[in-house]
């Protein structure tokens, strides 16, 4: 049932933000995400003596999708874990498990106003997503910010050790390896040459990581929301994990979120060179070649394991949502990159 039809839902949020006379002026469902869904809600109730008008975000676990299994209280603990850490991120306000409000579990928390880059050739005819030099340096800036504060946040004392410490050494390469192998022989691609060969090849050649950070899973450009030159908040915390670093880096260097020629910049923002050096600098955290190397190769595996899962999910009808089958139509890209990657250079 739709929110603004379904009175119960309508006592629910007046009780949960003590409010009286509450009224649901506008829901809409954002479209920009293939996964969690999204809704944002525009509310006006009375608080006291107060006349309030508030907008806020209900995220919701799906049926099926991108990045099963699901659970939505993973992003919501990582996010209220995180609230003083620095880290631009949107305020969380509740958790909901109960199916029966809205169907699905979901958290909800404060919208946060500004925009998603999205690159289209009506906007931008030169394929230039930040065409102004000023917001792209001020953007670059606080994308690295952002990073190095994810990998400094004490995540043991934040209580995040739920995500599951991989331990030293090499089990950060060894627990993500298994973790896609798991996701893609769930979605019935296991036995695919390319994917043994890659699994086999990153367990052969796991490196070590004596100190284990929070990692994000999926930092790119299109998963800030930014406002007047500056990002405001950091999107899409589904992947979030324990590991080693060098797999956000390695993310943010994939060609799909590059800038196209003659620039090639990261993430849009800048060159990659001067990602890497200003990273190293703000963190401490040195920079290895050879783990950017096999992280590129690990994320690979991760982009075939959620294409695949997409596949699955739109070819077992799991899900009304056409998008998944739209998105299994890149599984043959995803194995070129990652045979390309597997044979050498980590540059495509």
């Amino acid at each position: 049932m739709a929110i603004q039809e379904d009175p119960g839902m309508f006592s629910y949020l007046a009780e949960k933000l003590g409010a009286d006379d509450l009224t649901v002026t506008d829901v809409w469902q954002n479209t920009q995400g293939w996964s969690m869904e999204t809704f944002s809600l525009s509310l006006e109730y009375r608080k006291g003596d107060n006349r309030v008008e508030q907008e806020i975000i209900l995220r919701r676990q799906p049926v099926s999708g991108l990045l099963e299994p699901y659970d939505v209280s993973t992003e919501y603990r990582i996010l209220t874990a995180m609230k003083e850490t620095g880290v631009a991120i949107p305020e969380t306000y509740w958790y909901e498990p109960d199916p029966a409000v809205f169907e699905r579990p979901f958290y909800t928390m404060e919208k946060v106003d500004g925009e998603v880059h999205t690159l289209t050739q009506e906007t931008d005819p030169d394929y230039r997503l930040i065409p102004d030099d000023e917001e792209r340096a001020g953007l670059a800036k606080d994308f690295i910010e952002n990073l190095v504060r994810i990998h400094a946040c004490d995540w043991r004392s934040l209580g995040l050790d739920f995500l599951g410490d991989p331990g030293p050494g090499k089990g950060s390469a060894l627990r993500q390896t298994e973790y896609w192998e798991a996701v893609i022989e769930r979605a019935g691609f296991r036995n695919e040459p390319l994917v043994t060969l890659a699994v086999n090849w990153l367990k052969n050649n796991a490196p070590e990581n004596d100190t284990v950070r929070l990692v994000h899973g999926d930092y790119r450009s299109g998963n800030y929301i930014f406002r007047e030159k500056r990002i405001r908040t950091i999107l899409d915390w589904e992947m979030a994990h324990l590991g080693d670093p060098h797999e956000d880096l390695a993310y943010v260097l994939g060609q799909m979120w590059r800038s196209p020629p003659p620039t090639n910049w990261v993430s849009h923002l800048l060159p990659e060179e001067e990602f890497l050096e200003r990273y190293e600098r703000a963190s401490g955290i040195p920079v290895e070649p050879e783990k950017l190397h096999y992280c590129q190769i690990l994320n690979d595996l991760k982009g075939v394991g959620i294409i695949t899962t997409a596949t699955n999910a739109f070819a077992k009808n799991k899900t009304p949502d056409l998008r998944p089958g739209v998105f299994g139509t890149l599984l043959d890209f995803a194995y070129v990159g990652l045979a390309q990657h597997l044979d050498g250079g980590f540059k495509v």
